[in-house]
């Protein structure tokens, strides 16, 4: 969530309070969002990790490794660039965590129709414990021990849901209007 708080929010001149002071800025679109959506269009168009546009020089690959540079993590391990069915997985986790809390989540399921799949059904916890002394200035050098998930809950979502339910009214209108399956 720090990427939407702005830097001088700070306990110290009460920046993070709600007040009138408080401008916490959430775009509807992060140029991030802009390259992993380019990166998919790429890699699903051309089946292939080094698919690009006609008038684009940057490869999916490449789409994604950026992304990645600007969170200071490693470039796509190779084991993934062999195919576009092994890049698809490593794209679609590369979404997740990008854009966790915004609100894709749920659309981006839909829309690779994984919505009603086994393990996007599950909401899980993560716990775990810290071992040796907390490193604030350098977390890589903070161990984490006896990590274990839960499960919190498994939705049930059908096939209806990867329709919206069009308005009574609406379908109402016209008997060859009909309301969306399921609904």
């Amino acid at each position: 969530m720090r990427k939407f708080i702005p830097l001088t929010s700070n306990k110290y001149d009460q920046a993070y309070s709600y007040g009138t002071n408080l401008h916490i800025y959430v775009p509807y679109m992060r140029l991030a969002d802009v390259y992993l959506m380019y990166a998919e269009s790429a890699l699903m168009a051309s089946n292939s990790a080094m698919g690009k546009a006609d008038n684009y020089g940057k490869t999916a690959v490449d789409a994604i490794n950026i992304v990645r540079d600007r969170a200071g993590v490693g470039h796509v391990d190779s084991k993934f660039l062999s195919s576009a069915a092994a890049l698809l997985p490593e794209l679609r986790r590369e979404r997740a965590v990008e854009l966790a809390f915004e609100g894709h989540r749920f659309n981006d399921l839909r829309r690779w129709l994984l919505l009603t799949e086994a393990p996007y059904t599950l909401k899980k916890a993560v716990s775990f414990d810290r071992a040796g002394l907390f490193n604030n200035q350098d977390p890589s050098q903070n161990r984490v021990v006896n990590i274990q998930e839960h499960i919190i809950l498994e939705r049930k979502f059908t096939s209806k849901h990867y329709w919206l339910p069009l308005k009574v009214r609406d379908v109402n209108m016209y008997p060859e209007f009909y309301q969306n399956p399921g609904w």
